[in-house]
């Protein structure tokens, strides 16, 4: 099996850009919410035969197709149009950013002709919040090092509201972020005058892998939705980073003394997390433990393999060098080998938590912090 996932994710790696990037026609330009739209996704990043049978449903239905790429690269270091230095990293560390890619011949569609003009230039746009951040301004030199370690410095070209860029904290075409190594594939979205019953039966048909997500613009959004990596900095701090092995990262001195704490909480006694962690965590420990559910919680499986606070990109599928709110210390794993007694996740939620067991790649062993203003109401009434 594992076999399997690292020869589909090399051949994604190898092959995929000339793939998609030669075979999508160019159409009218128009914009996407003037059409129907199927994104698809699946845990981690699209495998190589998923974008081509999608690519061949396509074909066949006479639809719209573009690929839309996500990473997080390595934000080293700032310059000025004059030379002055803005920004440096410590030694051997980097800042963690994420990163969206899309094909030059579709942005049109998802953008106006200012920002598409930008990207087509290969320039960044940078989003609001990472702009404050990092003291970003237009026709700033930024250095960035890709997933493949290749040093790129690109302009910023243009900033935008964070929403507007989809929480990603900056956007570059498919032929940038290919200099970057970010040759990976999140999503698939393929939009037409009319989706209807033919679309998701080609679909079907042509894609042997079943483990996919069709999402449609009248989806609710996931009970258990997360933060962006731009809030999650916002809320509780950014830090530099050095890689150790690959998947576990050493975290900047100053921002670990400032926010990773170790202390007794009900039921799972000694535990590292974020600061900002003890009042949330606390007040679900405690009411779960004041409605008799304590025994639900396995300490022998959080001593062992779960926990809190751990330095570390997210490893269970390919990412694209993301990184674990863990790494944060927002985000809690107990029952490590067991469901959760439903009522146990409700609480959970209640003191503003999401959940992993519903998403797209489920984590029934996660909790993680994303709204801190439920701790305030609990504690506070």
């Amino acid at each position: 099996m594992l076999s399997t996932i690292v020869t589909a994710t090399l051949i994604n790696f190898l092959i995929v850009p000339s793939t998609y990037h030669d075979s999508e026609p160019t159409y009218v330009k128009n914009k996407i919410e003037n059409y129907d739209v199927i994104t698809i996704s699946q845990s981690g990043s699209l495998f190589y035969s998923v974008t081509n049978e999608i690519l061949e449903s396509v074909e066949n239905l006479d639809s719209n197709v573009t690929f839309i790429g996500r990473a997080n690269v390595g934000l080293e270091s700032v310059e000025s149009p004059s030379g002055e230095t803005k920004l440096s990293t410590l030694e051997n560390y980097l800042y963690s950013v994420s990163i969206k890619t899309i094909a030059s011949s579709k942005v049109d569609y998802f953008y106006n002709d200012e920002v598409a003009q930008v990207i087509k230039s290969n320039k960044l746009v940078v989003s609001s919040l990472t702009a404050e951040r990092y003291g970003l301004s237009v026709n700033d030199k930024v250095s960035l090092i890709g997933l493949n370690s290749a040093p790129v410095d690109i302009e910023v070209g243009m900033i935008l509201k964070d929403s507007e860029l989809g929480w990603f904290e900056g956007v570059v075409n498919k032929e940038v972020g290919f200099n970057l190594g970010i040759f990976r594939n999140i999503q698939a979205i393929i939009w037409d005058t009319k989706i209807n019953e033919n679309h998701l039966i080609e679909l079907h048909k042509n894609i042997k892998y079943k483990r996919i997500k069709f999402t449609f613009r009248e989806n609710k959004p996931n009970k258990n939705w997360v933060l962006p990596t731009a809030l999650v900095k916002e809320m509780f701090g950014d830090f530099q980073l050095k890689e150790r092995d690959g998947t576990w990262i050493t975290t900047e001195p100053s921002w670990r003394e400032e926010n990773i704490q170790t202390k007794r909480v009900p039921i799972l006694g000694s535990t590292t997390c974020h600061r900002l962690m003890w009042e949330p965590l606390e007040g679900a420990l405690n009411q779960i433990l004041d409605e008799g559910l304590a025994y639900t919680l396995s300490l022998q499986d959080f001593k062992k393999s779960g926990g809190c606070y751990a330095p570390r990109r997210i490893n269970r599928f390919d990412a694209g060098g993301s990184i674990s709110r863990h790494a944060w210390g927002i985000a809690i794993d107990i029952n490590t080998k067991s469901s959760y007694h439903p009522r146990v996740v409700e609480i959970f939620n209640s003191w503003g938590f999401a959940w992993g067991g519903t998403w797209t790649s489920p984590d029934e062993m996660h909790f993680e912090l994303r709204d801190l203003s439920a701790s305030i109401s609990k504690t506070s009434s």
